[in-house]
């Protein structure tokens, strides 16, 4: 098996335990009473696991598409925010540092160089979910 399958398929177990077991406040997932992983324990997120997020709503992340306001309007992510890499640095998502941020755009690169941006700053949960391609649910396109 490569790492990546490998790190997704074990982000999917995590996940499958992280969820019904974390307990949020502000902003940050915390360990519930019966043991089970925080949000600070993600270290990747895939597509099923993204979906899973937006669809159930029982965990508190940030979403951000760091491509450009043109690509971003051409279709995004649903509950995804727009903040274009390049400004990120001067406009992150929250002053959270510990909130659990999801970051994407085309194909990865852009959002590997927020992801070290905001660690760099000193965010403590940020995952890379790569490019939009790997997202295989609708996008949301504004009219």
């Amino acid at each position: 098996m490569t790492n990546k399958l490998i790190y997704s398929f074990a982000a999917l177990l995590l996940l499958s335990s992280v969820l019904p077991l974390t307990v949020v406040a502000g902003g940050r997932g915390e360990e519930s009473g019966s043991g089970g992983p925080a949000v600070e324990d993600i270290e990747s997120v895939d597509y099923e696991l993204l979906a899973r997020l937006i669809e159930e709503n029982s965990l508190d992340y940030i979403l951000v598409d760091v491509r450009t306001e043109a690509e971003y309007e051409s279709g995004y992510i649903p509950t995804a925010v727009n903040i274009p890499h390049t400004e990120i640095g001067q406009n992150p998502p929250t002053d959270d540092r510990s909130a659990f941020i999801i970051v994407y755009c085309r194909s990865g690169g852009r959002s590997g160089i927020a992801q070290d941006t905001l660690e760099s700053m000193g965010y403590e949960n940020v995952v890379n979910f790569g490019g939009i391609g790997s997202w295989e649910g609708d996008l949301v396109r504004p009219e």
